[in-house]
């Protein structure tokens, strides 16, 4: 599949989950650990992968696939997300950069953002999601407020608006996405 200049899929997993009770990468849903869900979805669409690891570093390596960049936040437990997304830009060109803490993205949502423009926000019934496309060249600084400027694109998939805090926000995705 050709996307242009999109290169990368980003997938941060450098954090802690202190209150999920350890880091969201590894997390269990159906029988395997979230982040592989995440790989997967962004390489079903032919996106090489880079994730961004800290916490339980060697555990979430162990995970991912032969070929995948990695790249380590050894700050990870004093910095944010974003200085994750800093670390794996550099040098990148087009990027779709996710947090790993929420459902892996729909088929239908990275299809939408490939086929965007510069930095997309996909939009799900008027609320952003992820993963968002960024486009090159990145420059370290604010990207809260390079998102505020990014188009929307309109998803049908409420998954990508969700986000795993807590315990009880993966169990209410569960039980609505997978009824008993």
């Amino acid at each position: 599949m050709d996307h242009g200049p999109v290169c990368e899929a980003v997938i941060l997993a450098a954090g802690g989950g202190r209150r999920m009770g350890g880091p969201k990468a590894l997390l269990q849903v159906d029988g395997e650990p979230l982040l592989v869900q995440h790989v997967r979805a962004y390489e079903s669409v032919g996106l090489r992968v880079t994730v961004v690891i800290g916490a339980e570093g060697e555990r979430v390596r162990e995970l991912l696939p032969r070929g995948a960049r990695v790249v380590v936040n050894r700050d990870w437990a004093r910095s944010d997300p974003a200085a994750s997304a800093w670390l794996a830009l550099e040098g990148l060109g087009d990027c779709l950069l996710s947090p790993v803490d929420l459902p892996p993205p729909s088929r239908e949502t990275l299809v939408a953002l490939l086929a965007a423009n510069g930095d997309t926000v996909p939009s799900y019934q008027g609320r952003d999601g992820h993963p968002v496309r960024l486009a090159a060249p990145h420059r370290p600084g604010r990207l809260d407020e390079r998102l505020r400027e990014a188009a929307r694109v309109a998803v049908s998939d409420p998954n990508c608006v969700l986000n795993f805090n807590v315990p009880a926000d993966l169990a209410a995705w569960r039980s609505v996405s997978r009824p008993a």
